[in-house]
């Protein structure tokens, strides 16, 4: 995963000016190009409390959408970055997932609140639209990890949690790349789930221990993909825990000193369970870190 653009939309909320700062400091370390893009919601003008759609305020939309992507391109120019500013109208995460497709974007970054879902962001539930449609990786940004952008951060470490099957690691292998052009430091998680474990112990009578088998067989995977990680330079850390997935990467994240996290999702109707699911749902929703998520399609 070469990322070379990144797309950065905003609606000019504390929280889209915090992912943007983020975006930078990722583009810098990338030294990558930015596009920032601004969308003039259509659905305002035609919606509840109009007569029809309305001229006027379209205008007054894309002027504000305007003076949005300007001040934040001149932000971006500011910080060395060659920047693009750009305005569109429509409905927010369709206009931002077609730009990203017409202008060769390598990935999105967006804000997100993240409270109840990922469910409001840029406008409305934005960023999770753009997750689960967008054909590029996804950096998605909560508050609480847009709060180091006051100043400028680089990134040191990744994580890559794994639930061991062929979907988590196909996205390791595709957010490797980022790991070496960020030249940072690989952590590796695997998380034994408890609930899967006590399953297992209640339908399994075969005299063997599910939880030392199931992190016996954490640890060779784990080890395979260390080895395949050094082998390509990489400054490796692995680690295996237990208990419920999204709790382990959010306390790994924190006492692990991770400045971001990738992962995989499903994408198209919803999150798939485990680890490219409901706890990239989680992740993404309460990550104190950015977090990037690739669909499966994108691999």
């Amino acid at each position: 995963m070469t990322l070379n653009t990144l797309l950065i939309p905003t609606d000019g909320s504390d929280a889209a000016q915090a992912a943007a700062r983020r975006g930078f400091d990722l583009a810098t370390q990338l030294e990558a190009d930015v596009h920032v893009l601004s969308v003039a919601d259509s659905s305002i003008a035609t919606g509840a409390g109009y007569s029809g759609d309305s001229a006027s305020i379209r205008r007054r939309l894309r002027e504000q959408a305007d003076v949005r992507a300007t001040a934040l391109r001149e932000t971006a120019t500011a910080r060395g970055l060659e920047a693009t500013a750009a305005v569109r109208e429509g409905i927010p995460a369709m206009e931002i997932v077609d730009y990203a497709d017409e202008h060769g974007i390598d990935a999105i970054v967006i804000g997100t609140v993240g409270r109840g879902g990922v469910t409001r962001a840029i406008i409305g539930s934005v960023a999770d639209k753009v997750v689960r449609t967008a054909s590029v990786p996804v950096v998605t940004i909560t508050p609480a990890a847009g709060e180091t952008a006051d100043r400028q951060t680089e990134f040191d470490s990744i994580l890559f949690p794994t639930d061991g099957s062929e979907r988590s690691t196909d996205a390791i292998d595709r957010c490797l790349a980022l790991a070496d052009a960020l030249e940072v430091t690989v952590h590796f998680l695997m998380v034994i789930d408890d609930d899967l474990t006590e399953t297992l112990e209640s339908v399994v009578d075969t005299g063997a221990d599910p939880a030392s088998e199931r992190t016996e067989s954490a640890d060779e995977h784990l080890e395979t993909l260390a080895t395949r990680a050094r082998a390509d330079g990489h400054e490796v850390v692995v680690a295996t825990t237990s208990g419920k997935p999204a709790t382990e990467i959010l306390e790994y994240v924190k006492t692990g000193g991770i400045d971001m996290v990738a992962m995989g999702t499903a994408g198209r109707s919803g999150f798939e369970r485990a680890i490219l699911g409901s706890v990239t749902d989680r992740v993404i929703r309460t990550a104190p870190v950015p977090v990037v998520t690739v669909r499966p399609n994108e691999m």
